[in-house]
């Protein structure tokens, strides 16, 4: 495991923060105003944001591991001040809603796979928890704070629409049957029945095929799907041809002509993109703001010049259009 190989670093960093000025808790490697950040957050941090980064069969270089626990001690002080923020304010995560995300993300995984993942990982489960309801505040705090100080005007949405407007239509469709089976006859015979009005379902229980129901848009077709499904009319069957493993039919049932939007739903894609657009140099400002008067002391066993690692952070956000959202997410 990653931790097990790191481990001898960070020993070696406990031993250099033991004659370090004392923090408000023995392993603290930060404090936000008043806030601790621990050796078991930042590690948790540094593998969440670097996970496939560091080869599991090479031995982490020292350099490299100064530079990601530098960016995890920075985002975790980024997040602290958010977190602290939304706390002051009154706006701290709904009872449950913690646990809910984690039902639904584990609800991807296998039985016992989840768990599996994140402790391959080196991250402890309650680690990884609480980097959920930091990653949840901070997207709370991007909707709830952030996105009141954007302001778009209508000129906006209205050049963002011109130079945009094929992001609004919904592409051709083409709904059809693919029917699949060992035998050449009997695929013809399930498509014939297809066609005469027979459900799919029937169809099934009375020959030995496959059918897989399918409703695209023509631009993800295979090429040759594509091919043969432009020469057919609503209610036709292909020709059955031999492919891998088997035979193959073709049952058109339907083409949707390309579509416009709703309005609404033009409008919230419009204002989100804006706003995503928009929010890095608002947040860089809000970030500004924050750090003029928090007070943040860093452990000058990982920074000696006991500086805090984010001078420059927000102006690096601006420049490379960084999303609060994406990069609380990236430790998922």
């Amino acid at each position: 495991m990653i931790f097990l190989r790191i481990l001898p670093c960070l020993l070696g960093l406990l031993i250099l923060f033991s004659a370090a000025p004392a923090l408000a808790a023995p392993g603290d490697v930060a404090e936000v105003n008043g806030r601790g950040i621990s050796f078991v957050e930042l590690e948790a941090a540094r593998v969440s944001f670097f996970a496939g980064f560091s080869p599991e069969a090479s031995e982490p270089d020292e350099a490299v591991l100064q530079m990601q626990y530098s960016h995890a001690l920075s985002r975790l002080i980024e997040e602290t001040l958010v977190c602290l923020y939304m706390e002051n304010k009154g706006m701290g995560l709904a009872p449950g809603a913690l646990d809910a995300e984690e039902a639904r993300i584990r609800a991807d995984y296998p039985e016992g796979a989840f768990e599996e993942t994140v402790l391959g990982l080196g991250i402890e489960l309650e680690g990884w928890r609480e980097r959920l309801g930091r990653r949840l505040l901070v997207e709370q705090f991007a909707a709830r704070v952030l996105r009141q100080e954007v302001s778009i005007s209508a000129d906006e949405a209205q050049e963002y629409y011109r130079t945009h407007a094929d992001e609004f239509t919904v592409p051709e469709l083409w709904h059809f049957l693919r029917v699949t089976g060992q035998d050449s006859r009997t695929v013809a015979a399930a498509c014939a029945d297809i066609v005469a009005g027979q459900d799919a379902a029937e169809v099934r229980k009375k020959h030995l095929v496959t059918i897989h129901d399918i409703n695209m848009g023509i631009e993800l077709l295979a090429p040759d799907a594509a091919v043969v499904l432009a020469s057919l009319k609503p209610g036709q069957a292909s020709a059955v041809k031999k492919v891998e493993g088997g035979y193959r039919s073709l049952v058109l049932l339907r083409k949707t002509p390309p579509t416009l939007l709703e309005p609404a739903e033009i409008s919230r894609r419009i204002e989100q993109a804006l706003f995503e657009e928009k929010m890095p140099v608002v947040y860089a400002d809000w970030l500004r703001r924050q750090l003029k008067k928090a007070k943040v002391r860093v452990n000058p066993a990982i920074f000696p010049d006991q500086r805090p690692p984010l001078s420059g952070t927000a102006e690096n956000r601006e420049e490379k259009g960084e999303q609060t959202r994406q990069d609380a997410q990236s430790f998922r």
